[in-house]
């Protein structure tokens, strides 16, 4: 196998090595909702993981420049809405496109009273709290405290690896 290293002249990555780097593990794809004022408002990311059971809590990665990030500081609250292989390529494109669409036009949610919109198509999402902030470089790190969690169990995820969604392998 060949090894593509970067240069020892160059001490820090290109974006563009980064990138590619970081494509090359497989991710699952998410839509994360919370409010701007009455307004739902989502956006599509796969910067996401679980980090505690006890109390449940998981954090989310959000561009400086996301539309959604201002509401999600300002509500305090977001949803992690996990896409599936079946339908999910269509959201998390639309979900993606530019931040004047009304993303929620074509997709139906529910929302618990004080919770985040929960994407009709999502067979998980997890309602959060915002209990955490952090700037990291052009981004920011949001750790939530887990409110309620809905899941199906037979879905198969959504996942985006190389800047494609490949399909999962079935089990022989």
């Amino acid at each position: 196998m060949a090894r593509h290293l970067v240069s020892e002249s160059r001490p820090v990555p290109t974006a563009a090595e980064w990138r590619a780097a970081m494509g090359a593990f497989p991710t699952g794809v998410t839509v994360v909702t919370s409010w701007a004022g009455d307004a739902p408002v989502g956006s599509t990311i796969n910067a996401f993981c679980s980090v505690s059971l006890d109390p449940p809590m998981l954090l989310i990665c959000l561009d400086l420049a996301n539309p959604i990030r201002p509401a999600v500081e300002a509500s305090g609250v977001f949803g992690v809405n996990f896409l599936a292989e079946e339908n999910g390529q269509a959201a998390a494109r639309h979900f993606a496109i530019d931040p004047e669409t009304d993303r929620f036009a074509a997709y139906g949610y529910t929302a618990a009273s004080g919770g985040a919109p929960w994407l009709d198509i999502a067979p998980v999402f997890v309602d959060c709290a915002v209990e955490n902030i952090l700037v990291a470089g052009d981004h920011i790190v949001v750790v939530g405290r887990g409110l309620r969690v809905e899941h199906t169990p037979e879905a198969q995820p959504l996942l985006y690896h190389r800047g494609r969604f490949p399909k999962l392998r079935s089990e022989p």
